[in-house]
């Protein structure tokens, strides 16, 4: 082999752990070094996840818009060779840098989805309605009709109120809020489809307990597999009364009324 070869087989190795940048795993906290990070909520954010791109695959679109995609761990799923136009937005710069550096082939704006002038076959909005103070919120579904084309899907989630609400979101929802707040909004939505999505057990919640807590981390590989497997096709559908999330498909009419 070749000083080049070797070289550019040393580089390919390096290149291919930069999937995440596991520098940033090691940080100080209170002094003392820590050496993973983690997402106790993990199994949660990954099955609703996986489920919205299901939603957005079986409805086959052109082009998609995510608002507030935040560090685009959602459109990093989808295989934007699929898309003739695939764009997420967020107002939150840092995490548009972060968007475009873990993902350089899709784009990325740090702006407000009222500034973009194109509409598109889906439009979601994951994660997002609850971040919006009370007298935004009819601006914000009007938004989101406007980017959508007649015809078009918009894809929404919220926390439910079967979980206590978080001090970051304004409200947790229930089937009646939302209905309320399109309503108000006055816009050409027709709900198309409801799915309440996970709902924990004691199992889950005994293993997040003796996997990790305030003294170690462990995630047995052997255990992995089974347990997202157990999670997704046990766990993933849930019903109003213990979903966690609910996920509403809307279509926007497809003529002005």
């Amino acid at each position: 082999m070749s000083e080049r070869d070797s070289s550019e087989d040393k580089f390919k190795i390096q290149n291919e752990q930069y999937e995440y940048p596991y520098h940033h795993l090691p940080h100080l906290s209170e002094g003392g070094i820590i050496r993973y990070r983690s997402l106790r909520w993990g199994h949660k954010y990954l099955c609703y996840l996986y489920h919205i791109k299901e939603l957005v695959e079986s409805i086959n679109p052109d082009s998609i818009l995510d608002v507030g995609c935040g560090d685009g761990r959602f459109l990093s799923l989808l295989d934007n060779s699929e898309y003739e136009k695939m764009i997420g937005v967020d107002l939150s710069e840092r995490a548009i840098r972060f968007a475009k550096a873990f993902n350089p082939s899709i784009k990325f704006e740090n702006c407000d989805a009222e500034e973009l002038s194109d509409e598109f076959d889906v439009v979601t909005a994951i994660e997002v309605l609850e971040h919006i103070p009370d007298k935004e919120v009819d601006r914000f579904l009007q938004i989101l009709e406007s980017r959508t084309k007649k015809g078009g899907n918009t894809i929404i989630t919220v926390p439910t109120n079967n979980v206590p609400t978080n001090p970051k979101h304004y409200r947790h929802y229930d089937l009646a809020l939302l209905k309320k707040e399109l309503r108000s909004a006055e816009v050409q939505f027709e709900i198309r489809k409801i799915d309440y999505i996970y709902r924990s057990t004691f199992l889950t919640e005994a293993y997040k307990s003796l996997t990790e807590n305030r003294f170690w981390f462990l995630e047995p590989k052997f255990f992995s597999k089974w347990i997202w497997k157990y999670v997704y096709n046990n766990l993933r559908f849930a019903d109003e009364d213990n979903g966690e999330k609910m996920v509403v498909v809307l279509k926007r009419s497809d003529h002005d009324v």
